[in-house]
């Protein structure tokens, strides 16, 4: 059973990454990393443990990294509401659990150590806990069996107009993760905007009997309510469905480099798809996927 690692910073797209992760049986959670990013540490952690509770997950939730390694905070809270679920927080019931003791860098280096080229890192935030782990324990590229990274993007941005929000978050973390060695498959905004959240999506979850069917439709609404033409792409669930149905996707082989000093193109995901005659590639990129399948296989988890 595959073991996995989930980096998040809940905000509603790693709610349903959470979700999907943890009622697919044929994943193994290991251990949820939190870290500043779509809201501050002290309430993307509380989110984290309010999905935990709410939906029976019974991995330990460690909190990580409260800012970026060199800069200070940006949050998403401009776009996604006040804490990062919008009005949804009143929704499900707040957390009995209490964080689990330890750093969540430090616990994830003592994992992969535990569990030599078993565990996938799915990194769906701020890469600011994973640089760190990178940079404390170097043999930790070596020993992950992979990480699965949604962030950056081949062709534009949407926290600027060249940069995707968890990349410019953290530039220095980015660059110090795609110069790490490790096996690296990216899932960017390229990627994720042919995943698609409709209206019809959420009726679908709100007439279903699944746990909190209700708050995780209120939940869509809200996130397609920032679109004008309620069209949603649906972003870090897609490193799940591709561990769960890989040929769902295509994947090209690039060398990725992170813009970490560019008055406008800061964080930005340089990606040179001309391998191996300009450079040796460090990443395999998404390129293509069966939205639509993708989406049911999604869909098909949150209405179970």
């Amino acid at each position: 059973m595959p073991k996995i690692w989930i980096d998040t910073d809940p905000g509603f797209d790693d709610l349903v990454t959470l979700v999907l992760a943890a009622r697919h049986k044929t994943l193994q959670l290991e251990g949820i990393g939190v870290v500043a990013g779509n809201a501050p540490l002290e309430r993307t952690l509380h989110n984290a443990l309010t999905v935990a509770d709410a939906y029976g997950i019974t991995a330990p939730v460690y909190a990580g990294c409260d800012r970026a390694l060199l800069r200070s905070l940006g949050t998403a809270e401009n776009v996604l509401g006040v804490g990062a679920f919008g009005t949804i927080g009143s929704s499900l019931p707040p957390p009995t659990r209490q964080a689990d003791s330890g750093h969540a860098v430090l616990k994830l280096i003592e994992t992969v150590l535990a569990n030599p080229h078993q565990i996938t890192l799915v990194a769906i935030a701020p890469l600011t806990n994973i640089a760190l782990a990178l940079r404390l324990e170097p043999r930790l590229a070596g020993l992950l069996k992979e990480i699965v990274i949604m962030g950056g993007s081949s062709t534009s941005g949407n926290h600027t107009a060249a940069a995707e929000f968890n990349f410019y978050a953290d530039p220095e973390a980015a660059a110090i993760v795609f110069g790490s060695g490790a096996k690296i498959t990216m899932f960017g905004l390229n990627l994720t905007r042919q995943v698609l959240l409709t209206d019809q999506h959420v009726a679908q979850i709100r007439t279903s009997q699944a746990t909190h069917a209700a708050a995780l439709a209120d939940m869509m609404a809200h996130y397609l309510a920032i679109r004008q033409n309620r069209i949603m792409p649906l972003h870090d669930p897609v490193t799940i469905a591709y561990l769960l149905q890989p040929k769902l996707f295509k994947l090209e082989p690039a060398f990725v480099q992170i813009e970490t000093s560019g008055t406008h193109s800061l964080g930005a995901s340089i990606c040179e798809f001309r391998v191996p005659a300009k450079a040796s590639p460090n990443a395999m990129i998404a390129t293509q996927a069966d939205g639509q399948a993708v989406i049911a296989l999604i869909l098909e988890a949150l209405t179970a």
